[in-house]
């Protein structure tokens, strides 16, 4: 009896020590990916800011345009 709970908690342990080895690959991988996104995140931004400062830029010339085009 003695020898078959020594063999199960032997292959107990070899599961729990592959699952920690693939947890730590999965836990790699998932650093990596969360640094790539912070830096999608930071292109969004500022390609954001940019497009919105073009975007209120040319709708200030329209509204100028405008306003000169009428009088007022």
């Amino acid at each position: 009896m003695s020898d078959e709970i020594n063999t199960r908690l032997g292959r107990i342990e070899g599961l729990m020590a592959g699952m920690d080895s693939k947890l730590d690959g999965i836990s790699g991988r998932l650093d990596g990916q969360d640094a790539r996104l912070r830096d999608v995140e930071v292109k969004a931004s500022k390609n954001s800011f940019m497009t919105a400062s073009v975007t209120s830029g040319v709708v200030a010339v329209g509204i100028a345009f405008f306003k000169d085009k009428l009088g007022i």
